[in-house]
Order: structure tokens, then sequence, then C-alpha cells
């Protein structure tokens, strides 16, 4: 099976812009890819969701309408392997594993269950604000460095007096 090329380049740009909105940091790297960082999505996340995103996302009369999810998932690792989604064991935040936990286990009636869900709807929406707000901080960051890169080589002014801000992650 042969895909055009602007179909996977497509494909591609979703990706990393899906990623880009939804994703986490690797807190670490991994022991097989050394030298890529990993952007994990969202361990609710499934390749079928994102597909139907992908879908939803087009025009009517676009060609990509067709493209199967079959297809869609053998370009996504083909070109992001970078970008995974994290697997239940993995999730990083430990108030989301007791929220899955207590759903799987403890919730025994349906007033509980109802309770908790809404509690980790709750947890999850604040997590999605942390995220947007540690991708602001960090994308000014990292204009500002630009800045003072900029004019450190124009010579106009020191390091030490150049207002500016910088992020710092603890891992």
């Amino acid at each position: 099976m042969v895909i055009d090329h602007n179909v996977a380049t497509a494909v591609k740009n979703f990706l990393e812009n899906y990623a880009e909105i939804y994703g986490l940091p690797s807190p670490g790297r991994s022991v097989n890819r050394i030298t890529q960082s990993i952007t994990y999505l969202p361990a609710e996340t499934t390749y079928k969701s994102v597909h139907q995103n992908f879908l939803a996302g087009l025009e009517k009369d676009s060609n990509l309408q067709l493209l199967r999810y079959d297809a869609f998932r053998k370009l996504w690792h083909q070109l992001t392997p970078e970008i995974q989604i994290m697997s239940p064991r993995t999730d990083l935040c430990d108030t989301c594993q007791n929220f899955r936990n207590g759903l799987q286990y403890n919730a025994r009636q349906e007033e509980e269950a109802r309770e908790l869900l809404k509690n980790f709807k709750d947890h999850l929406a604040k997590a999605k604000l942390e995220r947007n707000y540690y991708n602001k901080n960090t994308k000014l960051a990292e204009e500002q460095r630009k800045l003072v890169a900029q004019n450190y080589i124009q010579g106009t002014t020191q390091y030490c007096s150049i207002d500016a801000t910088a992020h710092y992650s603890y891992d």
C-alpha cells in the first residue's frame, strides 16, 4: 500500500500539534531511544480517539476523510514514534492512579462511582490547566532565551542586565 506524501505530511503535522497540546514530556530518557525525547499522551487517549479527532478536523470534501484507521496508526508509528500513549501502569500522577483504582476496585455503589468519576474529571481538568501553564511558560522562556542570545551577539547588552524569564524543570 502506497500512501501519498501529502497525506503522510498531514498526519505527521496533526500528530505533532496534538502532542503539543495534550502531551506530557517524558520524565526521563527511554533506554531504547537515547537521542529522542518521548512525548506521552494521557492514558485515557486511544489511537481510535486520535484518529476520530483527525477526521473531525478535516473538511467534508477532503480526500483525507478516506484515510482508514489502520493506515493512520501505521503512519503514526512510522512518522512520529516519539509520540506515544502512556499506559495506565506508567501514569505519573498518584492522584490519577488512586482515582483509577477507586473506580476499578472500590466503587461498590453507583453513587460512589459517580462521585469518584466527577472528582477524577475535576482533577484531569486541573491537570490540563497546569499543563497549559507549563507549556506557555516554557515557550515564553525559550523566546526570551533567544532574545537574550540575540542581544548578547549584537553586543547591545550584558547577560546580567537583561530582564528575562528562566524556566527550570525538576524531573
